[in-house]
């Protein structure tokens, strides 16, 4: 059985690579734009940063028990919002849905990704935690047809991605993806936008593959990428009392407007480095984030990069309240379907549990800045 994520991430390639009909959604995972940079040093930026224990302060019951927006959960790791689930499994977002309850922790749901939100609902444990994401789409039904879903089914948050008014053109070829994953078949992809060109959408019984879907003018590409705005995220926010999150704040300057906005939360996240190459890692930026913020109620969230425990820690010690996965889960659940994700979930859980331990931190309460140093300040300036 796999131990790590990394060792599920190879024997996931290599089960999708082995059949040609599948193949292409490995690529579709591992996409990246420009020349894969932000994706990269995503990656790059927890091995900067080094721990400092303190010794003889290590106790024998280690909890990760920790709050979001109030609600509880039993460790600082939720399963993030993606999209490409449906060509793994039949259940789509139901699977990760399900894993995340019984790990007892949240997941997001995407508003792009291929299972109807009245469908999730209807698949996975009734007492879950569950926040739903969504675009400012342009036609505002579709952004409500979400948010209504949501508050009907108990969800506790709604998350706006803000970091994307056009679709990054460039797949980074370094190291990247062919782009046979053009020719992934979806059943019902992008299944919660339900309007398109002002008319309510007709699902294809033969499905639609990413080509058609987001050919330049096709509208549900019109619909999904479209230039919002500060008015737009008032109109949202008069339309609901659910707490809203923001995902895809990557600087202090953005952190404050939100946080004066009024925001619940901030997702720090680059989008898994599939939309502006060159922006920082989220971890290399969450810092001065954090600090931004200092004063407010805001909670700060994290995204890019989580590989390890070691890093779920790496991030809490620089502010983060919780960190979300995206990729490791779609590898848990090429894997082995959904007891591959069970299985990322675990082993970020007892690795996160074994490094507070011998980083002498016994509840998520004692973890802070003084246990993490940057590899800058080991070496002697010049």
């Amino acid at each position: 059985m796999a131990s790590t994520v990394d060792e599920i991430k190879r024997l996931a390639k290599e089960k999708l690579l082995r059949d040609e009909k599948v193949a292409g959604v490995w690529d579709f995972i591992q996409i990246a734009t420009g020349d894969r940079h932000t994706y990269d040093e995503s990656l790059r930026a927890f091995k900067r940063w080094r721990f400092q224990p303190r010794i003889l302060s290590a106790r024998p019951s280690i909890s990760m028990w920790t709050t979001v927006l109030g609600e509880p959960i039993s460790m600082p790791v939720g399963i993030a919002p993606t999209v490409g689930s449906a060509a793994l499994h039949g259940d789509a977002e139901a699977t990760f849905g399900r894993a995340a309850s019984r790990a007892k922790t949240l997941m997001v749901l995407s508003s792009v990704g291929d299972l109807p939100i009245e469908t999730f609902v209807k698949k996975v444990p009734q007492d879950g935690l569950y926040w739903a994401q969504t675009y400012l789409f342009r036609d505002r039904r579709n952004t409500l047809h979400i948010v209504r879903n949501a508050e009907r089914a108990g969800f506790k948050a709604i998350v706006v991605t803000v970091d994307s008014p056009v679709e990054h053109k460039s797949v980074g070829s370094k190291n990247g993806p062919t782009r046979r994953y053009l020719d992934i078949l979806f059943r019902t992809p992008v299944a919660n936008i339900r309007f398109m060109d002002g008319q309510e959408r007709e699902f294809s019984k033969e499905g639609t593959t990413l080509a058609e879907l987001w050919a330049d003018g096709a509208a549900c590409h019109k619909e999904s990428f479209c230039f919002a705005n500060w008015d737009e995220l008032a109109w949202l926010k008069s339309q609901t009392k659910l707490a809203i999150v923001l995902k895809g704040v990557v600087s202090a300057d953005s952190a404050r407007q939100a946080a004066s906005f009024g925001v619940a939360g901030i997702l720090v996240s680059a989008h898994g480095g599939r939309q502006l190459d060159g922006v920082p890692a989220p971890l290399d930026v969450l810092p001065e984030i954090v600090h931004a913020v200092k004063d407010t109620n805001v909670e700060i969230y994290m995204d890019g990069g989580v590989r390890t425990g070691n890093d779920v820690l790496k991030a809490l010690a620089l502010g983060a309240r919780a960190v979300f996965i995206g990729r490791p889960a779609l590898y848990g659940l090429a894997y082995n379907e959904e007891e591959g994700v069970d299985q990322v979930l675990n082993i970020l859980k007892e690795e996160l549990s074994i490094t507070m331990a011998l980083c002498g931190c016994s509840t998520i309460s004692e973890v802070d800045r003084s246990i993490v140093k940057h590899e800058t300040e080991f070496h002697p300036k010049l």
